[in-house]
């Protein structure tokens, strides 16, 4: 009756829904039913490939210092545990700290060298039963092989970006039989190449669309999108130093195959990160939640901690000055650009309708209060969420907090209150891959302007075409690099991008900064400060990659740890 009640489940909420996990269905536990069980039937198939659904990483829930703090975009606020952040002084990392840090609950630890060689292996097991099962239908294998070769991909390619060249398994080892079951390191390129492999095979038996009956299942779109990002990645500086434009055009050629699939932008940015825009025509990678009932805390983790007497959050996610000054004005220009109108004693004003949507700062309603940093009193009031100078609290230590996918409305001390979907990927997001990619492959032509024009019509600011007519290729770099900077904020992609364009060892090597703001009678000042606790360090030597965990080192003789390590 439980694997019943996990089908219907699995009908009802799809691919990437926000279940908890049930350890009644792990891999250990459905391969306790004899293969010749698992593998009979379509329906039994499919309960082993649910649970590999439900490897898809759980990021709103138990994550208290996300990726995004990895960057320089934001700040962890937490005062009380010695792990925040800990991402943020790379040169200290050693093998024996995995990734530096200490996440807890179902969203933790997901990208744990170990986690990933698992959800690895559970595909494999997949893979190779479904492909040689006599009991299942060609039409069968073609529609769900499909759906796990995109999940070995998707795993590999996180372990790829961390640490280069990985060991590449294809089968499922069986410690029982097999002679030696220690795997040596592929080399990055090779690594590359079997990923694209196995996404390539995907591509061939995805459906555009899987209908009301397959909603939440892995299409095309998820594929080639995900193909085109590890295109880029690796056409970039740090992964191709000597600028072989045929890579830049490959990732252009994947994206443009996304976009001429249907998607289209949400027309609402604020609304598209929260339950009432969920299941929409933006959405091509995404995690879902249903509030409640399998919902999630992230409000309770990412937003400002307080607004007077009102505890909202922990704080997770203090966007930095660096970040907020790459909000262009509502005119569309940079807030150092003639012309802009940007005032520095009151720079809040006049600014682009993202910054307002995604950034709460002094002056700013949220949930129904008003959100004041400042030291001293204004007209005699003093502040409701002081930003915090000496680590002493979990207020911002920015002087701003997160404001984008938190829905004020929820409950945050309910347990999996919020209901709104995880995307890890979206349209916005290819239609920057294809603008970086196409602009590096053959330079600013009309099709990278068209792309950016849509992101800008639809955040309510004059377009790039409007705005910068007839850029050259290096300033038209700058542009989409700003634009996606903005676009994607707090959405746990920076880091990846600082690493890419080889830039990590400049921004992720210096002090993050502050707003402080000065009230006193009826004027505030506004002053640019070092944040505390905001020192970045990073060691262009070796932090490019991480260290392989010591544990897996230990385990595999043929294993080789990275450089500097």
């Amino acid at each position: 009756m439980k694997l019943v009640k996990i089908t219907l489940i699995f009908g009802l909420f799809a691919m990437l829904n926000a279940c908890k996990r049930d350890d009644s269905l792990n891999v250990e536990n459905l391969s306790a039913v004899s293969n010749e069980t698992t593998w009979a039937s379509e329906s039994t198939a499919d309960l082993f490939l649910n649970d590999i659904y439900g490897t898809l990483p759980d990021l709103y829930n138990g994550v208290f210092d996300p990726i995004e703090n990895w960057s320089d975009n934001s700040m962890c606020g937490f005062n009380w545990t010695t792990t925040a952040n800990a991402m943020r002084t790379l040169n200290t990392l050693t093998p024996t700290a995995e990734l530096g840090i200490n996440w807890n609950g179902p969203g933790g630890q997901w990208m744990y060298w170990n986690n990933l060689y698992r959800n690895i292996r559970k595909t494999n097991i997949y893979i190779t039963n479904v492909a040689d099962a006599p009991a299942l239908s060609q039409a069968y294998k073609d529609k769900r092989l499909g759906e796990a070769y995109f999940f070995r991909a998707f795993n590999y390619h996180y372990l790829w970006m961390l640490y280069g060249g990985i060991p590449l398994i294809s089968k499922p080892d069986n410690t029982a039989t097999d002679a030696d079951v220690n795997h040596p390191r592929a080399s990055f390129d090779d690594t590359y190449k079997f990923i694209i492999a196995d996404l390539d095979a995907a591509i061939k038996t995805l459906p555009t669309n899987n209908g009301n009956s397959g909603h939440g299942r892995i299409t095309l779109g998820a594929a080639l999108t995900l193909k085109s990002w590890v295109e880029l990645f690796y056409a970039s500086k740090q992964n191709n130093p000597s600028n072989d434009l045929s890579r830049w055009a490959a990732a252009a050629a994947d994206a443009k195959k996304v976009m001429a699939l249907g998607y289209s932008l949400y027309p609402k940015y604020d609304e598209l990160f929260l339950q009432t825009g969920n299941n929409n025509n933006e959405g091509i990678l995404y995690r879902e939640y249903l509030a409640v009932i399998k919902g999630s805390n992230v409000i309770g983790y990412q937003g400002p901690q307080s607004i007077g007497s009102t505890v909202l959050s922990w704080g997770g996610m203090n966007p930095t000055q660096d970040l907020v000054d790459d909000y262009a004005m509502a005119n569309g220009l940079g807030i150092n650009e003639s012309g802009s109108g940007y005032d520095p004693a009151n720079p809040n004003a006049s600014r682009e309708p993202r910054f307002y949507k995604s950034i709460v700062c002094d002056g700013s309603t949220f949930a129904g209060q008003i959100y004041n940093t400042y030291t001293g009193k204004f007209n005699g009031v003093s502040a409701n969420q002081t930003i915090d100078l000496s680590d002493a609290n979990d207020n911002t230590n920015t002087g701003y907090s997160m404001r984008k996918k938190l829905d004020t409305t929820v409950n945050i001390f309910q347990s999996g209150a919020s209901g709104q979907n995880y995307y890890f990927f979206r349209y916005a997001e290819v239609l920057l891959n294809y603008a970086e990619a196409q602009n590096e492959a053959a330079g600013p032509d009309a099709s990278v302007y068209a792309a950016l024009d849509l992101i800008r019509n639809r955040a309510g600011i004059p377009t790039i075409s409007a705005v910068y007519p007839g850029l050259s290729q290096d300033q038209m770099r700058t542009v989409i690099r700003k634009e996606r900077r903005v676009e994607l904020a707090f959405e746990d992609k920076r880091y990846w991008d600082l690493i890419r364009w080889k830039i990590a060892e400049v921004n992720l090597n210096r002090t993050e900064h502050a707003m402080l703001v000065d009230a006193s009678g009826s004027t505030k000042t506004y002053k640019i400060i070092n944040a505390p606790r905001g020192q970045r360090t990073f060691d262009a030597s070796k932090n490019y990659l991480l260290p392989i965990p010591q544990s897996a080192i230990s385990q595999n003789k043929l294993l080789v740890q990275n450089p500097g390590y």
